[in-house]
């Protein structure tokens, strides 16, 4: 299952990127999947490369890259994740030093 961006807040261009990128196998490989995968990037203009990055819920990130020639390149997308806790974010939010 892919879980999309509310369309009425999207510029056409943005519409118009993420239409094409459904219109995709890949896409319909995505919404098969018994995975929830959720549009985090999508493109803002209508230029090329267009480019439409998902997640899932273990951050596991991929991303669809459409370029000339009219086809769309799948890749991962290589993240490192610090998951930190809210005292620690606070911490750093407010400027003070970490508690290591």
């Amino acid at each position: 299952m892919i879980v999309w961006p509310e369309e009425k807040r999207l510029k056409s261009e943005s519409r118009d990127g993420l239409r094409r990128f459904r219109e995709t196998a890949a896409a319909a490989e995505l919404e098969a999947s018994p995975e929830t995968w959720t549009v985090v990037a999508w493109p803002w203009t209508s230029e090329l490369p267009l480019r439409v990055v998902l997640e899932n819920a273990s951050l596991h990130a991929v991303s669809f890259n459409l370029r000339e020639g009219g086809v769309w390149l799948w890749t991962e997308e290589p993240r490192d994740y610090h998951i930190r806790s809210a005292e620690s974010l606070d911490r750093d939010a407010r400027g003070l030093p970490d508690r290591r």
